[in-house]
């Protein structure tokens, strides 16, 4: 029997991949220890599962040293993680797929310039060699992944995607997010998945096979726009507030809500350096909403060209998933919403970390042997081993 898996190759690659003769199968078992990797490249935080048990998460940024004197005072060429955090002031910081970037660009790549676009492609590479490096695979193991990706995501986005991750794995496969995230559940039988990230919002209808792209909805909006929302209404509320967009993301990451409170949220923020109680409640409230009705109409959009007789199970199993999953009474919130279409059931994923790396690597490991025989084997240029896997600074 043919595995589903087998259907949804997307792409491959490894631009140092050694000739098919290295391969040597045994009974349907590669003769070198094989080392498979789920991993969700999100918008904000990029979280890896790996067959040895290790996951980790971090900010899905890179940063490099403005001068030789933050050079000198960090020791370091490259800052990753938390890091990037403290020392943000001394750095320039890269969101390699902010807004959807490099996962969801126009054939045309309009609005991203040629050395923007080879900027993040720079990040993005050396956050895989990273995030891989984080997870201590063996140095002699073939290294195979699946990767996520916005549904409708563009073959040239695909394309960059493969390129970032170029040189660290012997073979890629590139799926859809909101697949990964059904698989890590095991919802793959008339299931909507609402997957809400840092850049997009992808709704997939799963029905029991892989689902097609035309059935699939990316929206490009997500925790970035909320984010900017809520930091551009509190700016224009409270003029002498002293906000960053981070300190904008932390309070939304902390107390984001879309449904109605018998309470107030304050925070003390700085007004010329002097801690200062502020009621955010209401701008908060507000961008946070920001994102239902997209997701609504995104819905809609989906339900309305599927076959009508599976159309009340897929709205009586809505899965969010994603870190804007998590805002306090979305799912109740979209239930009233989509009353009008007789209504719905919507739950939210058990973790919204790593769901979608843990159903990545669910994927890599039931892939047939047969088939990463195939995508290492595959015609590539043969090319000295360049793969970092050491922990970075």
């Amino acid at each position: 029997m043919n595995h589903p898996i087998g259907d949804m190759l997307w792409m491959r690659c490894r631009s140092g991949a050694r000739a098919s003769s290295d391969l040597k199968p045994v009974e349907g078992t590669m003769s070198r220890e094989v080392f498979l990797v789920g991993m969700d490249f999100g918008s904000f935080k990029t979280s890896v599962v790996a067959s040895n048990g290790k996951r980790e998460t971090l900010l899905t940024a890179v940063g490099w040293p403005k001068d030789h004197v933050a050079r000198s005072l960090l020791q370091r060429d490259v800052v990753f993680g938390t890091d990037i955090v403290r020392q943000r002031l001394a750095l320039n910081v890269v969101r390699p797929f902010a807004k959807g970037a490099l996962k969801y660009l126009d054939n045309d790549q309009s609005g991203v310039t040629t050395a923007d676009l080879a900027q993040r492609q720079r990040a993005a590479k050396l956050l895989v060699e990273h995030v891989i490096g984080l997870v201590e695979p063996p140095s002699d193991a073939l290294i195979f992944g699946v990767v996520g990706a916005p549904s409708r995501a563009s073959n040239v986005s695909k394309r960059l995607l493969i390129e970032a991750v170029r040189g660290v794995f012997d073979a890629v496969v590139i799926v859809a997010e909101p697949f990964t995230v059904a698989y890590s559940m095991n919802r793959l039988m008339e299931t909507l998945v609402v997957d809400i990230g840092a850049g997009t919002i992808d709704i997939c209808p799963i029905y029991g096979t892989y689902p097609k792209e035309e059935d699939q909805v990316t929206l490009p909006v997500g925790g970035d726009a909320i984010d900017e929302a809520f930091c551009n209404s509190l700016r224009k509320m409270y003029p002498e507030m002293q906000l960053s967009l981070n300190m904008a993301r932390e309070i939304k990451e902390k107390h984001g809500f879309v449904h109605d409170l018998n309470e107030h949220i304050v925070v003390s923020l700085p007004v010329s350096g002097v801690p200062t109680p502020f009621d955010v409640t209401d701008a908060l409230k507000d961008a946070c909403q920001s994102v239902v009705a997209p997701i609504v109409d995104g819905i809609r959009e989906v339900i309305a060209r599927f076959d009508p007789e599976f159309l009340r199970p897929m709205l009586n199993n809505i899965l969010l998933g994603g870190g804007g999953s998590q805002l306090r009474g979305l799912d109740r919130l979209l239930e009233q919403s989509l009353q009008p279409l007789g209504g719905a059931t919507v739950t939210k994923v058990y973790d919204s970390v790593f769901a979608g790396a843990v159903g990545a690597l669910k994927l890599a490991m039931n892939m047939p042997t047969q088939n990463w025989e195939q995508l290492r084997s595959a015609d590539a240029p043969r090319e000295t081993e360049t793969r970092p896997l050491t922990r970075a600074a």
